[in-house]
Formats: structure tokens, sequence, C-alpha cells
């Protein structure tokens, strides 16, 4: 990743980032509350080596377990848009201050829609098997640890890359912001 083209300055879209990543945050906490005890099931089904493995899990939760699960696969249908937004911005505004190649930007851009349609399909795919587990085989195992891998992949991989970006460009500023203040 090559310095900055300009200093930094703080535009509306900054504003706007910051909100967004804010409501993705507050979403997330929300999401954890709302799962509770099904947190560890739903951790040990995001990729899942078997359909066998995945019954264990599905059947050894409790009923709490199992419902709060159910609960938090359906406050996760708004979720993926709200960090699929964040991300999106973020990557227009990091392509704002940084040079990077067209066809970068663009997997950048594109990569979080492609992963909060993989996690919504996720969250059908599991809503599905989770309400009669003879539907669960070693396929429909497979298609949800797929699902939960592009769901990764597209958000963790955008963001590790985003952070590389901003974090020098970010400090820089705040260390500017104090160099002035003295």
């Amino acid at each position: 990743m090559t310095a900055p083209t300009q200093q930094f300055t703080v535009t509306r879209t900054d504003g706007e980032l910051a909100a967004r990543a804010l409501m993705y945050a507050v979403s997330e906490l929300s999401l954890i509350r709302v799962t509770g005890q099904g947190g560890a099931a739903y951790a040990q089904l995001q990729v899942c080596p078997s359909g066998a493995r995945y019954r264990s899990v599905v059947d050894g939760m409790s009923p709490r377990a199992a419902r709060e699960l159910t609960n938090g696969y359906h406050a996760n249908f708004h979720h993926p848009v709200l960090y699929a937004a964040a991300l999106r911005l973020g990557a227009v505004r990091l392509a704002e201050l940084v040079p990077m190649s067209r066809s970068l930007r663009a997997v950048l851009v594109a990569a979080p829609a492609v992963a909060a349609t993989a996690d919504i399909t996720e969250n059908v795919v599991n809503l599905y098997l989770h309400r009669d587990t003879r539907r669960i085989t070693d396929a429909t195992a497979t298609v949800s640890s797929a699902l939960s891998i592009v769901k990764w992949g597209g958000t963790v991989g955008p963001l590790a890359y985003m952070t590389v970006g901003f974090l020098p460009i970010w400090g820089r500023a705040v260390r500017d912001r104090f160099a002035r203040g003295r």
C-alpha cells in the first residue's frame, strides 16, 4: 500500500463511515445478547466438517440455547446489510486517500456485498436445518460451511486490508493535530 495522495482532512464521508461503523458495532452487541446461550453452538457451526458433527452440535443444545440461537438467526437478517454498507463506504473512502488499482477497489467494494448475501443465505439454510435435524447431511453441512467461509472471507479480508490502510493515515492525522496544538 502506498502513502496517501493528500493530507487527511475529515470529510462528510468520514462522519458517515463512523456512523455506519457504530451502527454495526451496536448491532453486533445486540446479536451477541440475543443469541445468548446459543452463541457457543453458533461458533461451532461456522465450519462444520460433517453432517454428523453438525447434528451433534444442534442436538446437544439445551432448549433455551436452541431458542436463543434461532432468535439470533432471525435477528441476523439486517446485520449483514449494516456491515456491507460500512465496509463498502470504507473501501470508497480509502480509495480516495491512497492510490489503488481499479480492480482492487472493485474487489474491496464488492466483497462485502457478496459476504452479506452469503451470510443471509447461511441464516436461511441454518434455520431450515434446525427445524428438522433429519435434513442435516454432509452435503447440507458443507453448504452451510461454504457460505460461512465466503461470509468471513468477504468481511475479514477487506476489513484487514482497510485497517492496514487507514491506521497510518489516522495516526498521522492525530500526531499532526497534537503537534499543532503545542
